[in-house]
Protein backbone atom coordinates (compact mmCIF):
# COMPACT_ATOMS: atom_id res chain seq x y z
CA UNK A 1 0.00 0.00 0.00
CA UNK A 2 1.31 3.58 -0.71
CA UNK A 3 -0.24 6.70 0.10
CA UNK A 4 1.37 10.16 -0.70
CA UNK A 5 0.64 12.70 1.70
CA UNK A 6 2.79 15.80 1.07
CA UNK A 7 1.29 17.38 -1.87
CA UNK A 8 0.44 21.04 -2.28
CA UNK A 9 -1.73 23.04 -4.46
CA UNK A 10 -1.74 26.18 -6.79
CA UNK A 11 -2.33 28.49 -3.45
CA UNK A 12 1.30 28.30 -2.20
CA UNK A 13 2.20 30.53 -5.01
CA UNK A 14 4.60 28.08 -6.57
CA UNK A 15 2.54 24.75 -7.41
CA UNK A 16 1.56 24.02 -11.14
CA UNK A 17 -1.06 22.63 -12.46
CA UNK A 18 -5.18 22.60 -11.21
CA UNK A 19 -5.64 20.02 -8.08
CA UNK A 20 -7.65 17.25 -9.94
CA UNK A 21 -4.40 16.78 -12.19
CA UNK A 22 -2.90 15.48 -9.19
CA UNK A 23 -5.15 13.15 -8.05
CA UNK A 24 -5.60 11.80 -11.65
CA UNK A 25 -1.81 11.39 -11.67
CA UNK A 26 -2.47 9.33 -8.06
CA UNK A 27 -4.88 6.98 -9.41
CA UNK A 28 -2.48 6.23 -12.67
CA UNK A 29 0.52 5.59 -10.12
CA UNK A 30 -1.26 3.17 -8.31
CA UNK A 31 -1.56 4.56 -4.90
CA UNK A 32 -4.45 4.19 -2.49
CA UNK A 33 -4.46 7.89 -0.44
CA UNK A 34 -3.57 11.21 -1.79
CA UNK A 35 -2.99 13.93 1.32
CA UNK A 36 -3.41 17.42 0.33
CA UNK A 37 -0.84 19.56 2.81
CA UNK A 38 -0.45 22.44 1.25
CA UNK A 39 1.50 25.40 3.13
CA UNK A 40 -0.65 27.00 6.39
CA UNK A 41 -1.12 30.86 5.69
CA UNK A 42 -0.32 31.47 9.77
CA UNK A 43 1.29 33.09 11.23
CA UNK A 44 0.26 36.40 9.00
CA UNK A 45 3.13 37.69 7.10
CA UNK A 46 5.17 34.89 7.44
CA UNK A 47 6.72 33.58 4.71
CA UNK A 48 3.89 35.12 2.71
CA UNK A 49 5.44 34.74 -1.03
CA UNK A 50 5.49 31.08 -0.76
CA UNK A 51 2.02 30.33 1.30
CA UNK A 52 -1.79 30.96 0.43
CA UNK A 53 -3.13 33.57 2.26
CA UNK A 54 -5.62 33.78 5.17
CA UNK A 55 -8.12 34.41 3.28
CA UNK A 56 -7.74 31.83 0.80
CA UNK A 57 -7.90 29.33 3.29
CA UNK A 58 -11.50 28.46 3.04
CA UNK A 59 -11.14 28.29 -0.44
CA UNK A 60 -8.44 25.46 0.50
CA UNK A 61 -10.79 23.77 2.53
CA UNK A 62 -13.26 23.62 0.11
CA UNK A 63 -11.29 22.48 -2.23
CA UNK A 64 -10.48 19.66 -0.38
CA UNK A 65 -13.81 18.71 0.19
CA UNK A 66 -14.64 18.88 -3.42
CA UNK A 67 -12.21 16.66 -4.54
CA UNK A 68 -13.34 13.77 -2.45
CA UNK A 69 -15.99 14.24 -3.69
CA UNK A 70 -15.35 13.95 -7.32
CA UNK A 71 -13.01 11.14 -7.25
CA UNK A 72 -14.36 8.24 -4.60
CA UNK A 73 -12.36 5.38 -6.43
CA UNK A 74 -8.58 6.80 -4.32
CA UNK A 75 -9.01 8.37 -0.75
CA UNK A 76 -8.38 12.26 -0.43
CA UNK A 77 -6.84 13.47 2.51
CA UNK A 78 -7.14 16.91 4.13
CA UNK A 79 -3.85 18.04 5.75
CA UNK A 80 -1.66 20.97 6.18
CA UNK A 81 1.74 21.61 6.33
CA UNK A 82 2.61 24.28 9.20
CA UNK A 83 5.62 26.05 9.89
CA UNK A 84 6.99 25.82 13.45
CA UNK A 85 7.36 29.86 14.15
CA UNK A 86 8.57 30.63 17.65
CA UNK A 87 6.87 32.79 19.77
CA UNK A 88 3.76 32.58 17.03
CA UNK A 89 2.41 29.29 17.60
CA UNK A 90 -0.51 30.58 19.67
CA UNK A 91 -1.96 32.57 16.66
CA UNK A 92 -1.53 29.45 14.41
CA UNK A 93 -3.34 27.03 16.46
CA UNK A 94 -6.20 29.47 17.52
CA UNK A 95 -7.06 29.68 13.79
CA UNK A 96 -6.85 25.73 12.92
CA UNK A 97 -8.91 24.75 16.15
CA UNK A 98 -12.46 23.98 14.41
CA UNK A 99 -10.49 22.32 11.20
CA UNK A 100 -11.25 18.53 11.15
CA UNK A 101 -7.29 17.46 9.47
CA UNK A 102 -6.88 13.97 8.77
CA UNK A 103 -3.08 15.13 9.98
CA UNK A 104 -0.73 18.08 10.16
CA UNK A 105 2.83 18.32 8.81
CA UNK A 106 4.90 20.26 11.54
CA UNK A 107 8.22 21.76 9.62
CA UNK A 108 10.62 23.76 10.04
CA UNK A 109 11.85 26.12 6.74
CA UNK A 110 13.54 29.00 9.00
CA UNK A 111 15.67 29.29 11.24
CA UNK A 112 14.57 32.02 13.38
CA UNK A 113 14.80 35.00 9.77
CA UNK A 114 17.08 32.41 7.21
CA UNK A 115 15.20 31.06 5.21
CA UNK A 116 17.83 27.99 4.94
CA UNK A 117 16.34 25.80 2.33
CA UNK A 118 15.70 28.98 0.11
CA UNK A 119 17.99 28.85 -3.62
CA UNK A 120 17.64 32.47 -3.61
CA UNK A 121 20.08 32.24 -0.11
CA UNK A 122 22.60 29.24 -0.81
CA UNK A 123 25.29 31.57 -1.10
CA UNK A 124 25.64 32.00 2.80
CA UNK A 125 26.01 28.64 3.61
CA UNK A 126 29.93 29.00 2.29
CA UNK A 127 30.74 29.69 5.76
CA UNK A 128 32.00 26.88 8.16
CA UNK A 129 30.52 28.19 11.46
CA UNK A 130 27.04 29.40 9.58
CA UNK A 131 26.79 25.98 8.75
CA UNK A 132 27.01 24.81 12.10
CA UNK A 133 24.80 27.40 13.45
CA UNK A 134 21.66 26.87 11.18
CA UNK A 135 21.91 22.89 11.43
CA UNK A 136 22.09 23.48 16.15
CA UNK A 137 19.25 25.96 16.06
CA UNK A 138 16.86 23.91 13.32
CA UNK A 139 16.83 21.36 15.87
CA UNK A 140 16.49 23.26 18.74
CA UNK A 141 12.83 24.91 17.32
CA UNK A 142 12.61 21.29 15.67
CA UNK A 143 12.48 20.13 19.18
CA UNK A 144 9.93 22.59 20.04
CA UNK A 145 8.08 21.51 17.23
CA UNK A 146 7.76 17.91 18.51
CA UNK A 147 7.65 18.95 22.03
CA UNK A 148 4.01 20.19 21.71
CA UNK A 149 2.12 17.92 20.21
CA UNK A 150 0.25 19.65 17.52
CA UNK A 151 1.36 17.64 14.94
CA UNK A 152 1.31 13.62 13.31
CA UNK A 153 4.32 14.13 10.91
CA UNK A 154 7.64 15.09 11.17
CA UNK A 155 8.26 17.02 7.93
CA UNK A 156 11.88 16.69 5.74
CA UNK A 157 13.79 16.02 8.84
CA UNK A 158 17.25 16.57 7.47
CA UNK A 159 16.00 19.55 5.55
CA UNK A 160 19.13 21.49 6.37
CA UNK A 161 21.54 18.90 3.82
CA UNK A 162 19.52 20.04 1.08
CA UNK A 163 22.34 21.90 -0.58
CA UNK A 164 24.44 19.26 0.37
CA UNK A 165 26.43 21.49 3.72
CA UNK A 166 27.34 19.51 6.75
CA UNK A 167 28.67 20.42 10.38
CA UNK A 168 32.34 18.79 10.01
CA UNK A 169 31.20 17.20 13.50
CA UNK A 170 27.70 15.29 13.68
CA UNK A 171 28.29 14.12 17.35
CA UNK A 172 26.05 17.04 18.46
CA UNK A 173 23.38 16.89 16.07
CA UNK A 174 22.82 13.08 16.46
CA UNK A 175 22.24 13.88 20.44
CA UNK A 176 19.55 16.90 19.34
CA UNK A 177 17.96 14.52 16.85
CA UNK A 178 17.90 11.53 19.52
CA UNK A 179 15.61 14.37 21.71
CA UNK A 180 13.90 15.44 19.21
CA UNK A 181 13.11 11.37 18.51
CA UNK A 182 11.88 10.86 22.08
CA UNK A 183 9.67 13.71 22.07
CA UNK A 184 7.86 12.64 18.85
CA UNK A 185 7.72 9.04 20.32
CA UNK A 186 5.90 10.17 22.85
CA UNK A 187 3.63 12.05 20.93
CA UNK A 188 2.86 9.50 18.79
CA UNK A 189 4.27 10.89 15.69
CA UNK A 190 5.46 9.78 12.00
CA UNK A 191 8.82 10.48 10.18
CA UNK A 192 8.24 11.04 6.46
CA UNK A 193 10.26 9.77 4.57
CA UNK A 194 10.23 12.78 1.80
CA UNK A 195 11.26 12.15 -1.75
CA UNK A 196 11.89 15.35 -2.93
CA UNK A 197 15.61 15.56 -1.32
CA UNK A 198 16.40 13.25 -4.83
CA UNK A 199 15.20 15.91 -6.70
CA UNK A 200 17.76 18.65 -4.94
CA UNK A 201 21.27 19.36 -4.87
CA UNK A 202 21.67 17.01 -2.22
CA UNK A 203 20.39 14.25 -4.38
CA UNK A 204 18.97 12.62 -1.42
CA UNK A 205 16.05 11.72 0.67
CA UNK A 206 14.92 13.17 3.40
CA UNK A 207 15.75 11.45 6.06
CA UNK A 208 19.42 10.07 5.62
CA UNK A 209 19.43 6.17 6.31
CA UNK A 210 21.51 6.60 9.53
CA UNK A 211 18.87 9.03 10.89
CA UNK A 212 15.84 6.73 9.52
CA UNK A 213 17.22 3.71 11.61
CA UNK A 214 17.54 6.03 14.79
CA UNK A 215 13.44 7.01 14.29
CA UNK A 216 12.81 3.38 14.00
CA UNK A 217 14.71 2.21 16.89
CA UNK A 218 13.08 5.26 18.66
CA UNK A 219 9.88 4.22 17.56
CA UNK A 220 8.10 6.30 15.44
CA UNK A 221 5.97 5.27 12.63
CA UNK A 222 6.66 5.79 8.92
CA UNK A 223 4.73 8.09 6.42
CA UNK A 224 5.14 9.01 2.93
CA UNK A 225 5.60 12.57 0.62
CA UNK A 226 6.93 13.24 -2.18
CA UNK A 227 6.65 17.10 -1.83
CA UNK A 228 4.60 17.49 -4.88
CA UNK A 229 4.61 21.32 -6.51
CA UNK A 230 3.37 19.59 -9.88
CA UNK A 231 1.19 16.20 -10.96
CA UNK A 232 3.94 14.66 -12.53
CA UNK A 233 5.61 14.60 -9.24
CA UNK A 234 3.31 12.53 -7.42
CA UNK A 235 4.61 9.43 -5.60
CA UNK A 236 7.59 10.06 -7.40
CA UNK A 237 10.71 7.62 -6.54
CA UNK A 238 8.39 5.89 -3.94
CA UNK A 239 10.21 2.33 -4.96
CA UNK A 240 13.59 4.62 -3.70
CA UNK A 241 11.77 5.48 -0.19
CA UNK A 242 10.66 1.55 -0.05
CA UNK A 243 14.20 -0.01 0.07
CA UNK A 244 14.93 3.23 1.76
CA UNK A 245 12.48 2.08 4.34
CA UNK A 246 12.87 -1.65 4.45
CA UNK A 247 16.47 -0.81 4.80
CA UNK A 248 16.14 0.92 8.24
CA UNK A 249 14.10 -1.98 9.41
CA UNK A 250 10.37 -0.64 8.81
CA UNK A 251 7.79 -2.95 7.70
CA UNK A 252 4.54 -0.76 7.89
CA UNK A 253 3.23 2.37 6.93
CA UNK A 254 1.20 5.00 8.97
CA UNK A 255 -2.16 6.13 7.49
CA UNK A 256 -4.14 8.79 8.95
CA UNK A 257 -8.12 9.45 9.14
CA UNK A 258 -8.93 12.79 11.14
CA UNK A 259 -5.76 12.61 12.63
CA UNK A 260 -5.70 8.93 14.06
CA UNK A 261 -3.29 6.64 12.65
CA UNK A 262 -3.38 3.64 11.26
CA UNK A 263 -0.57 1.14 10.70
CA UNK A 264 -0.32 -0.78 7.31
CA UNK A 265 1.58 -3.54 5.24
CA UNK A 266 4.61 -0.84 3.18
CA UNK A 267 4.76 -2.01 -0.38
Amino acid sequence: MFVDYHVHTYLCKHASGRPEEYVKAAIRSGISEIGFSDHCPWPLGFDSKYRMTSRQFPAYRKLISGLKKEFPKITVRYGLEVDWVPGRMDEVFKNLKDEKFDYLIGSVHYTDEFPFDNPDFADKWNEKEFIVKVWNRYFEILLEMAESGKFNIIGHFDLPKKFGYYPSDMTKIRNSISKVFKAAAKNRMAIEINTSGLRKPVKEAYPSLEILKMAKKAGLMLALGSDSHSPGEIAANFADAVKLAKSAGYSKLCTFNQRKPKLVPLG
